[in-house]
Order: C-alpha cells, then sequence, then structure tokens
C-alpha cells in the first residue's frame, strides 16, 4: 500500500476531481501576498497560481500548468502544487495560524501573564 506524504494543503480525492469538482486553496501570507491556487479539471485538469489577497479574476497568474486526468496525473499535480508553494516560501512568511488575517497580538498585562504561568498556563500568543 502507498504510504501517505505529510502534506502542506488538505485537497481532496482524486474522486473529487473526477466527478468534475474544482478546488482553490490558500496560505495567508503576512504582506497581503497569499499564496493561492485553482484546480479546474475537465478532460485534464488545470492548476492556477497567484500571489494575491484578491481572487483569482482580479490577480495576476504566476504560475500554471497541466495534468492528466487520472490519479498519476493527481499525484503529480499535488507534488507540483508543494513544490510551487516552497518556492513562494523563499521570498514570503506565512501569515501565524494563531492570529485571525486582521489581528495583532494584544497587551496582556505582565500580572495576567505571571498569574498563567503559576497556574501551568503559557501565553497563547507566544508562538515560537
Amino acid at each position: 500500500m502507498e504510504e501517505k506524504k505529510e502534506r502542506v494543503f488538505k485537497i481532496p480525492e482524486f474522486e473529487y476531481f473526477d466527478m468534475g469538482g474544482k478546488y482553490s486553496g490558500c496560505k495567508r501570507g503576512a504582506n497581503f501576498d497569499d499564496y493561492s491556487f485553482r484546480i479546474t479539471p475537465k478532460e485534464i485538469i488545470t492548476v492556477q497560481i497567484w500571489y494575491d489577497i484578491k481572487c483569482f479574476e482580479l490577480s495576476e497568474t504566476v504560475a500554471e500548468k497541466e495534468f492528466e486526468l487520472t490519479r498519476d496525473g493527481y499525484r503529480e499535480m499535488l507534488d507540483w502544487i508543494e513544490e510551487q508553494y516552497w518556492v513562494w516560501r523563499k521570498d514570503h512568511m506565512p501569515k501565524s495560524n494563531m492570529l485571525g488575517y486582521y489581528a495583532a497580538r494584544p497587551d496582556i498585562p505582565d500580572w495576567v501573564l505571571k498569574a498563567w504561568a503559576a497556574q501551568g498556563m503559557r501565553d497563547i500568543y507566544d508562538v515560537d
């Protein structure tokens, strides 16, 4: 049995695309430069990637590739999307999952942090 790789994105299984399902995903960028992708299956699977917080129609595509609508093509597509994500990561910083998109770390008084520490709790905003 084939071992599944741990992937950055949770993308639906092959059957979803084989039945014509479309899919979009993204990783939030810290500077409003998200890594976004769109998967469109027809006779082939087309994947388009853009770096922006805007929707696909208002953004410029930075990469596009077509794959066969087969299980092998599906696996190649997954690998390519992950590979392109790591290309994006070279020059971009993802937004922390601990905070909302526009959220900032609140100022927590020292006495609260000390009380948390005394109870064995940690600062939930400390992502290091």
